[in-house]
């Protein structure tokens, strides 16, 4: 999994060629302790500096393939590298992130442009994009009942989210690099960024909590890793009434299982702990 334990975040001041003072600021992770990250970070501090001061445009050099800054908050398993990690992501949602246990995420398609006359009588008719937009659910959620049918031997669990359905693999562990995890999340249409970030981070995520926007929550004030202690006793705060209003919520509903259930350990404690985080034996709205 390419999820760093180590952040840090550190700045450089100098004077440009025009004797400006300049204070730049960056971040950088290591896998091996806080002190390597924090060289890192100052040295990519200096080096950013350098680069505008050398008239490069910055927006050139931005690190497209660097880890997704997360902070860990707890290891299930203890493996090394252990079998999932909890985080908590950038809106601050709480993020399953497993190294071998198959997530997949399916967004439903938003209904396509309706022609004038149909557009016009759905704007003002609820019951009318009601229907269109279950008529669009329906038809993928049949196309994973097909996919399951034509696939016999592939066992997983079927969830429904508030804008799409969650398939947890139950049959055997998957490698998220592999082609066949390629072309299983190309059969299944999953959502382009989420084959984006299992590919990013080398492992398979599953979204916890609510988004805050859903759960009448404020966005975090800060991001991670914090520039300061105050920094983060401000996202501390945050954090708690975040997690008071999430209570009220759930992420997904268990629809039904298909296929082998298999017998590894490792698949049971992922299952447990999500369907536990998720709280899909509640009859809380979806968030």
């Amino acid at each position: 999994m390419n999820i760093p334990p180590y952040w840090a975040r550190a700045q450089y001041k100098g004077k440009d060629h025009d004797g400006h003072s300049q204070v730049f600021d960056a971040s950088a992770w290591s896998f091996t302790s806080m002190q390597e990250a924090r060289d890192a970070a100052a040295a990519r501090a200096k080096q950013i500096f350098e680069r505008f001061t050398g008239g490069d445009e910055l927006k050139r050099y931005e690190y497209h393939d660097r880890p997704i800054r997360e902070e860990i908050l707890k290891q299930i398993g203890s493996d090394d590298p252990p079998a999932a990690l909890v985080t908590r992501n950038r809106y601050g949602a709480l993020v399953l992130n497993c190294r071998n246990v198959m997530f997949v995420d399916v967004d439903f398609d938003r209904p396509p442009p309706a022609g004038i006359v149909a557009g016009v009588l759905a704007s003002f008719s609820r019951k009318r994009r009601a229907e269109r937009e279950r008529a669009i659910r329906e038809a993928q959620t049949a196309k994973i009942y097909a996919w399951a049918e034509q696939n016999p031997g592939r066992g997983f669990r079927l969830y429904r989210t508030r804008e799409g359905l969650r398939l947890l693999f139950t049959d055997r562990l998957y490698e998220p690099l592999s082609d066949e995890t390629a072309a299983t999340l190309a059969d299944l249409d999953a959502d382009p960024l989420y084959v984006k970030l299992t590919r990013k981070q080398e492992c398979f995520r599953a979204r916890l909590t609510s988004k805050p926007w859903r759960c009448g929550a404020a966005r975090p004030p800060v991001s991670y890793p914090w520039e300061n202690t105050q920094a983060e006793a401000r996202y501390r705060k945050w954090e708690a009434q975040y997690t008071q209003r999430d209570a009220r919520f759930r992420v997904c509903e268990f629809v039904k299982a298909f296929g082998p259930a298999g017998r590894d350990e490792t698949i049971r404690r992922i299952v447990e702990a999500h369907d536990r985080a998720t709280r899909i034996d509640t009859q809380a709205e979806l968030a």
